[in-house]
């Protein structure tokens, strides 16, 4: 069970002791395409830890648009509110790629916030989380469609870990907040550039680095913060 709780990087770098003591109050689930594991507006009821999958973290507006605002995979949780202590939730959380992961109730989660390493490590990962929605809506202010779209299909990669994944056009229209139309076009501005090779509901990267030089300043900044602050915890016993 170890390796199950290490194959999420956030409990993996945890002291090992508690990372046994969270296990007892910890349950391994499924999590399948589509599941909403917060919603915008109410209570927490329990925290998230994936060991693969993809979360998006949606921004809802009160006429019905919604916008992606952050991805979450292995690197992180689940449960923003429940390590700010900030009340409801700020954002709808769903399953965009199907996984499993460690889910942790709300009462034992505040109390594992009351040891200060577990603490700490929360709420630096809260802090690349920010980071991350801070770019994307820098981006969306800021940035050309295919320089969002490249920055969005390197975030997706990092999370679901492989260069090839299968996403819709659809899909990534809405968590990006333009037309399908829009996503199509520019799929096809990428695999022309040979970045990428787009069939059927899958995408495949085929020159990462040429993705990260079109993302640019856009992507790396909320990546980096992560290695800085929670890096040197990965091997912490």
């Amino acid at each position: 069970m170890l390796e199950k709780t290490t194959s999420n990087l956030l409990l993996g770098g945890l002291p090992r002791g508690m990372q046994s003591e969270l296990r007892g109050v910890m349950s391994f689930v499924g999590l399948p395409t589509g599941l909403s594991l917060e919603r915008s507006g109410q209570f927490a009821t329990h925290a998230y830890f994936p060991t693969d999958g993809v979360v998006s973290l949606i921004a809802r507006g009160r006429n019905g648009s919604n916008v992606e605002a952050a991805l979450v995979g292995r690197e992180g949780l689940v449960g923003l509110s429940l390590v700010l202590g900030a009340g409801p939730c700020l954002s709808d959380a769903v399953m965009q790629s199907a996984g499993f992961g460690w889910r942790i109730a709300a009462a034992d989660f505040r109390a594992a916030m009351e040891r200060e390493v577990f603490r700490l490590r929360m709420l630096h990962f809260v802090s690349t989380l920010i980071s991350q929605s801070f770019t994307t809506s820098l981006a969306a202010s800021r940035a050309k469609l295919v320089v969002r779209l490249a920055r969005w299909l390197l975030l997706y990669r990092d999370r679901v870990g492989g260069d090839e994944f299968e996403v819709t056009h659809d899909t990534m229209a809405l968590m990006l907040g333009v037309r399908r139309a829009g996503v199509t076009v520019t799929l096809h501005e990428l695999e022309g550039a040979g970045l990428i090779r787009s069939n059927r509901g899958r995408v495949a990267i085929r020159d990462r680095d040429g993705l990260m030089s079109l993302a640019g300043e856009f992507y790396g900044q909320a990546e980096g913060r992560y290695e800085r602050l929670l890096a040197p915890f990965r091997n912490k016993t």
